[in-house]
């Protein structure tokens, strides 16, 4: 019977261990919960040729959306996403469970994606910490962002992201009516190419996805993201489609796309 086998980055992960308990004076029973957690969760990123690890805000829909992101990292066979907050549970005396987690895992992944939509919660703690250790193989997806580089308007992505803005404001229906529509006359007067009736279909896309305001950051948040963007590593996103879109900027294996694989008119007789 063969020994186990050792992992592929170890000198790595005995680094994320050295981190985790450096300064620290941990009972033996915090040891074993690092080895149990390597144990239990680094196998699956292990079988992988790549492996992705998934950050965000795990409660609620806002969970709710980061799974499905991190399943469309998963359509692959050859990949594997892990979200960080569905791990197991540990029981330490000493050592923080957030710390055992975010090292291990951030040091045996291939990739990190953080997908944000707020500013409160712990999203703050963890894009300091992929910025300190990570960032090369670090990517992030700020829903609503407008970017570093932005003028007010100009791109469509602008005019939208003011479009929403406006229908989630405190106005009655009849002054947003005539907002989106004096909206739509300065992109056009700025060359950009957007109508009425598109504003209006983005705002029911967003309604059916995403029913929320746009979304506000603090200037921690923010000044991570405009790193990150710097780095070419930032994606916005206003919606589930496009967030699904942006999913295909990370690294690794495509996504598979059946539809470009199959004629749909193959399954009806002529």
């Amino acid at each position: 019977m063969s020994g186990p086998r050792v992992p592929r980055n170890t000198h790595a992960l005995y680094h994320a261990v050295d981190r985790i308990f450096e300064g620290v004076e941990a009972p033996r029973g915090d040891y074993h919960e690092v080895v149990r957690y390597m144990n239990e969760e680094l196998p699956r990123f292990e079988q992988a040729d790549t492996s992705y690890l998934v950050l965000g805000s795990y409660r609620n829909e806002y969970g709710r959306r980061l799974r499905t992101f991190a399943n469309w990292l998963n359509m692959p066979t050859n990949a594997e996403s892990l979200v960080l907050g569905d791990t197991l549970d540990l029981d330490t005396v000493v050592v923080p469970e957030f710390d055992i987690k975010i090292n291990l895992l951030g040091e045996a992944a291939d990739y990190i994606a953080g997908v944000y939509e707020k500013e409160d919660g712990g999203e703050s703690p963890e894009l300091g910490f992929v910025r300190a250790l990570f960032a090369t193989k670090t990517s992030v997806f700020p829903r609503d962002y407008v970017g570093l580089t932005r003028e007010s308007l100009s791109t469509r992505e602008d005019v939208v992201r003011a479009a929403l803005a406006v229908y989630y404001s405190d106005a009655d229906e009849d002054d947003r009516k005539e907002e989106l529509l004096s909206l739509v006359r300065v992109a056009q007067e700025e060359g950009i190419d957007v109508s009425e009736r598109e504003l209006t279909d983005a705002i029911a896309q967003r309604r059916r996805d995403v029913d929320e305001p746009p979304a506000e950051y603090s200037w921690v948040h923010l000044s991570f993201f405009r790193r990150f963007e710097a780095m070419g590593r930032c994606h916005p996103w206003t919606t589930m489609a496009e967030l699904r879109d942006r999913a295909d900027e990370m690294p690794g294996p495509k996504r598979p796309r059946w539809e470009t694989e199959f004629d749909p008119n193959l399954f009806f007789d002529e």
